[in-house]
């Protein structure tokens, strides 16, 4: 079952002004944030960030275009609706925004005081819980005066999650914060949306933190971009199975016991693929911009493709290695040496998928398919006098050769959609 997101926005427009002084700062946005990801907004100023932010979290009125929170839709919702929806969001802001006269425990309570459900003491002792996540556990009667900036800012995101919200969004949480201190929280709300199922929006200028996400998304004059750390890692896992396959042609160009053996191989790449599968499934369902969704749709394809294409070049490696007759022999050597050829250049082409080296790679599959389909035919009308099973041997050989290079082809069409979007990577 396809995990639903929390945060579900379609078409969103915005703007500011009127006439003239008309200024669109959203434009046609459609992204949705999930539970217990991290995502990252970045783009230059005035490239509408906050505003995104605030329309996600029910602060600002949408205008045009669809922003569902928990299921519930927020356009011309009625203000019962929109307070709502806003008590199952947490907030973290730059300047904390804690209450001077009051200790961290009582900011923290100040959050349940709408809840007629909860009392002084049943607040009191939640705040403390909440307290004694972030760390502040010792620091709970002490008034923000006398807390440092780090430990105010823990207790905002103790605020922020004492209501058991469904995703906190945080506009520059480390901006006044050092170095190591700003580490410590954006740290902190990873853990956190990993143990709670939190999504965490967060907008940020600094570079230092992009580690921490699964997800970026750059805003550039209204529009969006994205790019998703987790399907970057699972195109890693895939290239690094990809990159295995060579290790299936040394168990025929090996001595005995020099090689893992071709059963050992499969169920190693096997193992490998397991967990990639969920994964995939996950991303490929759901609803993320064009360019993500060509990536997880590739993803989810070449996940597919590989495994195939593992199974036809371990079926091809065990047929040639038991050859009915010496003449095959001499036949499946030819084609052992263009299949080794192929799958080494698959390796390395994987590991640095450029577009030249994808359209050479896609060029040489091609040939050769074409080449074996007219190799075929050529043979086995001039090569007579064949026994019964040097020809099932020789039709078994050049079929599953010519499917080989065939699913080669359709992995290598997978890895041009990366190259229609750079990752975005942390400057050091």
């Amino acid at each position: 079952m396809a995990i639903e997101p929390f945060i579900a926005i379609q078409d969103l427009c915005h703007a500011f002004g009127r006439g003239e002084l008309r200024k669109d700062v959203l434009q046609e946005v459609s992204v949705s944030f999930y539970p217990g990801e991290v995502v990252i907004i970045m783009g230059p100023s005035g490239s509408g960030k906050t505003t995104l932010l605030t329309l996600a979290g029910a602060l600002r009125t949408v205008q045009q275009g669809s922003i569902r929170v928990d299921g519930t839709e927020l356009r011309n919702a009625k203000p019962a609706v929109v307070m709502a929806v806003r008590r199952r969001i947490g907030f973290i802001f730059q300047a904390h925004n804690l209450i001077a006269s009051l200790t961290a425990c009582e900011n923290v309570q100040l959050a349940l005081t709408v809840d007629p459900a909860e009392t002084a003491a049943s607040s009191r002792k939640k705040a403390l819980q909440y307290l004694e996540m972030v760390g502040l556990a010792e620091h709970s009667r002490k008034k923000p005066d006398e807390l440092s900036g780090g430990q105010k800012q823990r207790v905002a995101i103790a605020r922020a999650l004492i209501r058991r919200p469904g995703i906190i969004l945080a506009d520059e949480p480390t901006a006044a914060l050092d170095r190591k201190t700003g580490r410590e929280v954006v740290d902190l709300l990873q853990t956190l949306a990993r143990k709670e199922g939190v999504a965490i929006l967060l907008v940020t200028h600094d570079n230092r933190i992009l580690d921490i996400a699964d997800r970026i998304i750059t805003l550039d004059e209204g529009r969006i971009e994205e790019t998703h750390r987790g399907m970057e890692r699972l195109r890693e896992a895939l290239t690094a199975l990809t990159t295995m396959l060579p290790k299936y042609t040394s168990t025929l160009s090996a001595e005995t016991g020099e090689a893992e053996s071709l059963q050992t191989l499969r169920l190693r790449f096997r193992e490998a693929r397991e967990p990639l599968l969920s994964s995939a499934a996950e991303f490929a369902a759901r609803k993320m911009s064009p360019s993500l969704m060509g990536q997880a749709r590739s993803l989810q394809d070449q996940l597919h493709d590989l495994a195939l294409y593992e199974e036809a070049l371990a079926s091809l490696l065990l047929l040639l290695s038991a050859p009915p007759s010496e003449g095959m022999r001499s036949f499946g050597d030819s084609f052992f040496q263009s299949l080794e050829f192929l799958v080494i250049t698959m390796a390395e082409t994987a590991e640095s998928p450029v577009y030249d080296g994808i359209d050479l790679f896609l060029q040489l599959t091609e040939d050769r398919e074409s080449m074996m389909t007219g190799l075929r035919e050529k043979y086995f009308d001039s090569v007579g006098g064949l026994e019964e099973a040097e020809k099932r041997y020789l039709f078994e050989l050049t079929d599953l050769f010519t499917r080989t290079i065939y699913l080669m082809h359709q992995c290598a069409l997978s890895w041009r959609v990366w190259q229609q979007t750079e990752p975005i990577a942390p400057e050091p």
